[in-house]
């Protein structure tokens, strides 16, 4: 039963709760749609390009630290020239490159930090994506700071070197001086380890001590602290909710977790499998080794899209003479098929298992079995047409076949309940007065006749769940990303479509950026639906209801449904198209069970009048 098509007045309260019920969940699920120990690598023999060490002029001064408050609480990382000491360095920097056939990184030896991170396969707006996003130019790629998360990243130039077309190594001798003023060295070396094909690779960052001596890195309980940010690509100028995000996601205990820092940044001391800065369709996960790592984050809002989303890990002080970190990183689609590759040793070139990086992926609800279900059968039509619109449309056909019983008898039980009108409104006026009888009198009528008041809601009720499954399947499969429907027009099935696109501005209570066309057409689509799917009303307050239903909620759904995901509407389109030739159908069979009805009833007897002309004798 259609939710424009509820005449009976005992069921108001029941009709008026489930639309709003289904308003609420739609609305708001739409609106608010606004870390293990590493194992050996095996050597894989490639062909790769060589990486590229590019110089370049004199750098400027450093770009303030991303997270910052107070000066570490002691000195550490004091460099050769603070020392008055010669230590063999570079005095210009420079810029390395390594690429495979996934990747493009691009490295400073100024502290050894990644500047770019582009993904070859997979465009931006302009060009290649790049998954470093510095809108400023202050990147943290993997800087590392001696102290806290407040202390000063290190950035002086670091010696380069390349053992093979898959890795580059950063390493440089650092001075902390002890109490009595000694200077004290230490070595940090970064490395970071590629692999063909992979959209992870390998951090290893090692401290060491030329005399045996324990390293000289404790500012207060905290040893040093590596960190990434501002933001992770792709580029934007706005964020619509629907559009793009920035969000925290972590791995606790083996659930899925947001973070959501308090006061913009925040400090944990959980101990998270994995950490990612997580966008609507791509990620960055940092996965670190058993060590007790804090994790801080940080989150900011300018102009009302996010600033800032970077994330921090900081390690305790160190109590040896040597000590290596790794992390795995995996920097790439949120893609269930690249993924899940870390959860199989045989299925990718690192031997992890078991990290469970897909849950990273937004649902994993309630309604998540549904998603996948629906995922399924939509990738099942693309493989056979290749074109996901194509599919959607073949999907929502399959669905509506599979619901027709359901909603068959809904309208049915609509019908029914219409010739039910006649009695149900004498016993409203014989028990106006008593309501407690007017309700076991209708609850007998029921009975007597069968009927279930609550059978016309079912596929009402069954389309809650349904939307809300298709929209997160439209609102975060991967693969729609950039998938066109009709060229020219819905050209991201992931996005809004547009006809004219100009400056946001605001009309009555929402933003609007552009004429839509799909939002017309699902209005005119749902006004026609609630034309075939109506029955007939008594009472004007039935009649005001009706209206209400019938052009109301079309009008409060084009406003919340502007701005959805294209491939969402081209859904709900085709569905309601599809059920107005339903119901056309059902109608059919309606009248022609009505007719038989007529045709099988007992004719009523004929009274014959008497002759006034006879008399009786």
């Amino acid at each position: 039963m259609s939710i424009f098509n509820q005449n009976e007045k005992g069921m108001d309260w029941r009709t008026l709760l489930a639309v709003a019920l289904s308003v609420l969940v739609m609305s708001g699920y739409a609106f608010l749609q606004t870390l293990k120990a590493p194992k050996a690598i095996e050597p894989v023999a490639v062909a790769e390009p060589a990486p590229v060490t590019e110089p370049l002029p004199a750098a400027a001064e450093a770009p303030a630290p991303l997270i910052t408050s107070a000066p570490p609480a002691v000195e550490a990382g004091t460099t050769d020239l603070e020392a008055g000491v010669s230590v063999e360095a570079p005095s210009v920097e420079s810029r390395t490159i390594v690429r495979t056939d996934v990747f493009e990184a691009t490295f400073t030896n100024r502290g050894g930090e990644l500047v770019s991170l582009k993904l070859l396969q997979h465009a931006d707006r302009d060009g290649v994506m790049d998954l470093v996003l510095d809108p400023n130019g202050d990147v943290e790629g993997f800087a590392i700071a001696f102290g806290g998360p407040d202390a000063a990243p290190s950035r002086e130039f670091m010696n380069v070197s390349q053992p093979d077309a898959n890795s580059v190594v950063f390493e440089r001798t650092y001075f902390s001086r002890s109490a009595d003023g000694a200077l004290k060295p230490f070595t940090l070396t970064k490395r970071y380890q590629f692999a063909p094909g992979e959209y992870m690779f390998r951090l290893e960052i090692t401290l060491t001590t030329e005399n045996g001596d324990y390293l000289p890195l404790d500012a207060e309980g905290k040893g040093y602290t590596l960190s990434f940010g501002p933001q992770i690509g792709p580029r934007y100028e706005h964020l619509s909710r629907t559009a793009d995000f920035r969000k925290f996601v972590v791995l606790l205990d083996g659930k899925r977790k947001v973070i959501r820092p308090k006061g913009d940044l925040e400090t944990k001391s959980d101990r998270f499998a994995w950490s990612a800065i997580s966008g609507k369709y791509f990620t960055l996960i940092a996965i670190p080794d058993a060590t007790s790592w804090q994790t801080t984050f940080e989150s900011t809002t300018v102009d009302g899209k996010p600033g800032v989303t970077a994330f921090a890990f900081t390690r305790p002080a160190i109590k040896a003479s040597r000590q290596t970190d790794t992390f795995m990183i995996y920097a790439g689609p949120k893609s269930s098929r690249e993924l899940a590759r870390y959860d199989g040793a045989d299925r990718n070139a690192f031997k992890r298992a078991g990290d469970r990086l897909e849950e990273v992926l937004e649902g994993g609800n309630i309604l998540g079995w549904l998603e996948s279900l629906l995922k399924v059968g939509l990738n099942f039509f693309y493989g056979i047409v290749k074109n996901y619109g194509v599919a959607i449309v073949l999907l929502t056909i399959l669905v509506k076949a599979i619901m027709f019983p359901l909603t068959k008898k809904g309208s049915m039980a609509t019908a029914r309940m219409a010739e039910f009108q006649p009695r149900i409104k004498e016993l409203q006026e014989k028990y106006k007065s008593n309501p407690q009888k007017l309700n076991q009198e209708m609850a007998a009528l029921y009975q007597k006749e069968g009927y279930n008041p609550l059978s016309g809601c079912l596929p009402m009720l069954i389309q809650i769940p349904l939307f809300i499954a298709m929209y997160a399947l439209f609102n975060n499969h991967f693969d729609l990303r950039g998938a066109s429907f009709i060229p020219g027009w819905i050209s991201d099935l992931s996005q809004p479509e547009a006809i004219v696109e100009f400056p946001t501005i605001t009309l009555l209570f929402i933003k609007v950026s552009a004429i839509r066309a799909l939002p017309i057409i699902y209005l005119a689509s749902q006004l026609l639906y609630g034309k075939f799917t109506q029955q007939p009303t008594s009472g004007a307050q039935s009649a005001g209801q009706m209206k209400m239903m019938m052009y109301g909620m079309p009008i409060m759904f084009f406003f919340i449904l502007y701005d959805v995901p294209s491939g969402l509407l081209v859904y709900w389109i085709v569905s309601n198209v599809l059920t107005i030739f339903q119901q056309i159908a059902i109608n059919k069979i309606i009248h022609a069970k009505r007719a038989e009805a007529a045709a099988s009833a007992p004719a009523a007897p004929k009274l014959i009048a008497p002759n006034k002309g006879t008399r009786k004798k």
